[in-house]
């Protein structure tokens, strides 16, 4: 039986013009996942749809015989990668959760950061006696691998999972200098090691609390990071930023609670430090966003 085989590509263009900004949303399924893990594939769901927006690649595959359709195969690809978005609302409802997201602009994806590699290390406390102030279990782990998740949803790269190695050394309260050389030496030697193409760095800055209003019974937190993200091979800086975000009211996580759990991120604390989060991982991305490497279009 002689068959033939058509192959089709189309192109469908994006439904946002000149600069008018895209509002997608996103939902995923609590069962038989945390909350957590339903909202990054909630934001994932809605960025690839803010993509698709900005145009499909349809690669349709028919198979003829005798002028008969025997098979009909079509597969979808989005030509475009968001780095920087907004979480307009997000919630769950039920046994769902639901993201929406605003998006101004999407970037055609040069593939440049195909088959790269990114890793982090563990996020040391600024100051040691946070340890022992009412906290959360795991914020010095549970940091830079939450930044890993999300500069990893709706890109190519390859995300590796943070390691259990200090960057800088006992830091005493002052800021590190991710310039020195020592840190240049040891950041080629960690990512060599972790094989990696970039590695994130950083420092929670606060994590403590203080008791606002008259009668002292309401508190205020600030979720304060900084991060530095480094080229591996060469070990030099290519970008060092901070983020924040005061909350008040539900602020008074326990250090029995882990960071980044349900009940970690359905406090006040926890979703100013989600703000920070997905601030922190999209300015990872600006950097490393391929149409805009090193200042010119791929």
């Amino acid at each position: 039986m002689r068959v033939l085989a058509l192959i089709v590509l189309l192109w469908l263009p994006g439904m946002a013009v000149g600069g008018q900004a895209i509002v997608a949303d996103g939902v995923a399924s609590t069962e038989n996942q945390s909350v957590q893990e339903a909202r990054r594939e909630a934001l994932k769901d809605a960025l690839w749809s803010a993509s698709s927006q900005s145009g499909i690649t349809i690669r349709g595959e028919f198979g003829l015989s005798q002028g008969v359709v025997v098979s009909d195969e079509s597969r979808f690809r989005i030509g475009a990668h968001v780095s920087r978005y907004e979480v307009i609302s997000e919630g769950q409802e039920g046994g769902l959760y639901r993201v929406r997201v605003r998006v101004d602009e999407a970037q055609t994806g040069c593939g440049a950061l195909v088959g790269m590699r990114i890793g982090a290390v563990s996020f040391p406390l600024l100051k040691p006696h946070q340890n022992t102030l009412m906290g959360v279990a795991g914020v010095e782990m549970g940091v830079p691998n939450e930044i890993l998740h999300r500069v990893g949803i709706n890109t190519p790269l390859e995300v590796h999972r943070a390691a259990h190695r200090l960057l800088f050394f006992p830091l005493n309260g002052n800021l590190p200098n991710p310039r020195a050389t020592e840190v240049r030496e040891r950041v080629k030697l960690i990512a060599e090691d972790m094989e990696v193409d970039f590695l994130v760095a950083g420092i929670v800055l606060d994590i403590g609390y203080e008791s606002v209003g008259i009668l002292r019974n309401r508190h205020s937190r600030r979720a304060e990071v900084e991060i530095y993200l480094f080229e591996a091979e060469s070990g030099d800086l290519m970008t060092q930023r901070r983020a924040a975000r005061e909350s008040r009211g539900d602020v008074l996580v326990t250090s029995r609670v882990g960071f980044g759990s349900q009940r970690f991120y359905e406090s006040d604390y926890g979703e100013g430090f989600g703000w920070v989060m997905d601030t922190l991982s999209q300015e990872i991305l600006s950097t490393l966003d391929c149409p805009k490497r090193n200042g010119v279009a791929q």
